[in-house]
């Protein structure tokens, strides 16, 4: 506390404390004389008259009345004070808790009076200020604490408002009034379910003892309906038994959306100086990749599976000035037809049967103001594809069962194994969605073509699985690594680091034959799946899943003539459920 407050306090603690004194007190016995710091006369107490020419007043310099004392003790604590003819005793207070105490209090009465009246007076007196400065300390510890409380609501980054159970506002922080653009003394008149109009149910669910955690609420700003993240917690009586009132913690949803993108892996990981690039074209398409980075513009990486597409669309979001927002990928190929527009768009509250309530954003949403990496953008079906490009020409989107246009300001990044063009050509993929993501063309070579980097791409992997796997690099023999030239590596790097980590593994002893086989019956699996997936959709518009099963079973064993070993392999299930799949689709063997 500033000295001048703290002053200011003693003021008023020792004037309540005299006058509280005074009050029962035959007032013309006495006078008391409160001397400021400055040696001055501050207050005085009582009605105790002196002759005309020594009145004592405020404003008078104590110091020369001083000089009139005639001590009786060597502390000067108890004397006479001769003022004309007359003569009075004197008594000095000081504060015995409080060396710091700012005042001179005297006590003057008639000289008749004995000191044992005198010496209670000044306890009396003593009790009354202690009393007072015990009650102004705790008065000081509340206002302190209440500032303290005051001042970490206010920089916390989260919305903060305090209703009682009948729903009065009895406190926001400065962030609930910025956001709900209510100056705070007109916010604590407006009655919280003006704010928030479900908020009778919500009070249920609270006091009914359920959670109501990170739910998006429609809240009634000054000027609109704004969406926000919120989370309401009771509050309870010392005895943790009795609900006395609620606090309700609002989030703005961008903000929340970053935490996300952040705490659930959102994020890109990978730079530029991540990717090994020692051939000139690769050391050619990352400078084009590092020019392009901070176009608004869409992006287009076309290259085969393996090569490092999210790789290079993480290093171009964290070259740009997107960097600081999330950074989120979707796989288009790997989520169902009657998920994707959900995952893309989001949904609102009661969209469809099990849609959580509330609502829930999709991926556009989660990356505003960042990158969106639409991987696999190539087997994306026809429906999905028209309210994509919707979405990127209009710069917002609609949720899955909504009304309400929703602005995103979203970089697209969009990445395929396919040539987009054959597939427009054969109707799979629109021209003017083509058109929309092929702003920036990117194209990453695939291993055989960039072999140069090849000595350096097995270093780092041999280090990065030797961390991984806690064990020595082995020596490489250099039939081996010729072996590692020579072989064209289809499945990119990732093949690649597949067999270093089983290089590592075996302690060098690896044979690429194996792995060669491996690949030829990877391709032969991938192309049977391909072709029983087509056989059973051409069969019927839909089809159970037993059924494509059971069609993949049966091209799989003409395909390797009925060597249930080979088709069992192929497959990736043992031998004894071929035989129980067989047999329970009624699948017949000719041997």
């Amino acid at each position: 506390m500033p000295i001048q407050d703290e002053q200011l306090s003693y003021d008023h603690v020792i004037s309540e404390a005299l006058s509280l004194f005074v009050q029962n007190m035959d007032k013309a016995i006495f006078r008391i004389v409160l001397v400021g710091e400055q040696g001055l006369i501050q207050q005085l107490y009582g009605n105790l008259s002196f002759p005309k020419k020594y009145q004592l007043a405020k404003g008078q310099n104590w110091t020369l009345i001083s000089e009139r004392i005639e001590w009786e003790n060597t502390a000067q604590t108890q004397g006479i004070i001769s003022l004309g003819k007359s003569a009075y005793n004197l008594v000095k207070y000081q504060h015995k808790a409080n060396s710091n105490f700012p005042f001179k209090l005297f006590l003057i009465s008639s000289i008749d009076i004995d000191l044992p009246w005198i010496n209670m007076a000044v306890s009396g007196i003593h009790t009354s200020i202690q009393a007072q400065l015990q009650g102004a300390s705790m008065q000081k510890q509340m206002d302190d604490t209440h500032q303290f409380t005051f001042a970490m609501m206010n920089a916390l980054k989260v919305g903060v408002i305090s209703v009682s159970t009948s729903g009065k506002i009895k406190y926001a922080n400065n962030l609930a009034c910025q956001w709900i653009n209510i100056r705070r003394r007109e916010l604590l008149e407006i009655p919280i379910k003006k704010l928030i109009a479900g908020w009778n149910n919500i009070y249920q669910i609270v006091s009914s003892g359920e959670k109501f955690i990170n739910e998006e609420i429609a809240i009634n700003t000054a000027d609109k309906k704004i969406k926000f993240n919120v989370t309401v917690t009771p509050i309870l009586d010392q005895e943790q038994v009795k609900l006395i009132g609620l606090v309700i913690a609002i989030r703005e949803l961008e903000n929340v959306y970053h935490l996300v993108n952040k705490y659930t892996g959102m994020q890109a990981r990978f730079t530029f100086k991540d990717i090994i690039a020692k051939s000139q074209k690769m050391r050619k398409l990352v400078d084009y990749a590092k020019t392009i980075s901070d176009s608004p513009s869409t992006i287009l990486i076309e290259a085969e599976s393996g090569t490092g597409k999210e790789v290079f669309a993480q290093s171009i979001h964290n070259a740009s000035s997107r960097r600081d927002k999330g950074f989120v990928a979707i796989n288009c190929a790997a989520i169902s037809d009657n998920l994707i527009e959900s995952e893309l768009f989001g949904y609102d509250d009661g969209a469809f049967t099990g849609a959580k309530k509330g609502g829930h954003p999709g991926k556009f949403e989660l990356a505003d103001g960042g990158t969106l990496f639409l991987d696999e953008v190539g087997d994306m079906k026809q429906e999905v594809q028209v309210k994509l490009l919707r979405a990127i020409q209009e710069s917002a989107i609609t949720r899955l069962g909504g009304e309400k246009n929703i602005p995103v300001d979203v970089r697209i990044i969009a990445a395929t194994n396919k040539n987009l063009k054959d597939e427009v050509d054969k109707g799979n993929f629109r021209l003017d969605l083509y058109y929309r993501l092929s702003v920036i063309p990117l194209k990453i070579p695939a291993l055989k073509e960039r072999m140069e980097d090849l000595p350096s791409l097995i270093r780092f992997f041999l280090n990065k699985k030797s961390i991984r796997l806690q064990k020595q690099v082995p020596q490489i023999r250099y039939s081996t690594l010729q072996q590692f030239l020579d072989y064209d590596w289809p499945g990119n790097i990732r093949e690649l680091e597949n067999a270093i980590e089983q290089y590592m593994i075996l302690d060098g002893d690896i044979s690429f034959e194996n792995i060669k086989e491996k690949n030829r019956t990877s391709t032969q699996t991938n192309k049977l799946h391909k072709d029983a997936t087509i056989a059973a959709n051409s069969a019927t518009p839909l089809v159970s899943v037993q059924a494509m099963e059971r069609q993949l079973i049966i091209t799989t064993l003409q395909h390797f003539k009925n060597n249930m070993s080979h088709s069992a392999k192929s497959l990736g299930i043992s031998r004894n459920t071929l035989y129980l799949k067989v047999n329970k689709y009624n699948i017949p063997i000719k041997q």
